[in-house]
């Protein structure tokens, strides 16, 4: 019986995948291309955030950060420490643990600028697909930070 698990040259191979994919959602986020940020996502992808668990498809997704990134100008989004990245031995899932901090200005309704400065944490999973990674879902939490 041969062993077909990945090399650990190729398990850190994944894990740098999967840390491009984290560079190309930075780069999303100040080009504010929602496209771009979820090019790798899943349908339906499951999100966790303030108590509640929900599968939102791509095209809510797309809306959502259209929406998000309309008129926003990206300051900082930036890891406050190394991602923590781990891949299955079988290189079919994965998953990585961030945590950035992140400076916005968004205009409001009436066209006043508003800036938003806050702290995200979180773990977002992937699995290999097709010979790509997609995401699955994402837990989120946010932590205001002071003036």
């Amino acid at each position: 019986m041969s062993d077909t698990s990945p090399t650990s040259g190729s398990v850190e191979a994944a894990k740098q995948e999967l840390l491009a994919l984290h560079a190309a959602d930075r780069a999303a986020h100040f080009a504010t291309d929602p496209a771009a940020l979820i090019a790798a996502q899943v349908e339906p992808f499951i999100t966790v955030r303030d108590g509640a668990i929900d599968e939102v498809t791509r095209a809510a997704s797309l809306e959502r950060f259209t929406d998000y990134f309309a008129g926003a100008t990206y300051y900082e989004w930036d890891d406050l420490q190394p991602p923590i990245v781990q891949v299955a031995q079988d290189g079919s899932i994965g998953w990585m643990i961030t945590r950035t901090k992140v400076r916005r200005t968004q205009p409001d309704a009436d066209g006043n600028l508003l800036e938003q400065t806050f702290v995200y944490a979180g773990i977002m999973t992937y699995e290999r697909r097709d010979g790509r990674w997609v995401r699955t879902a994402n837990v989120s939490t946010f932590a205001a930070v002071g003036s």
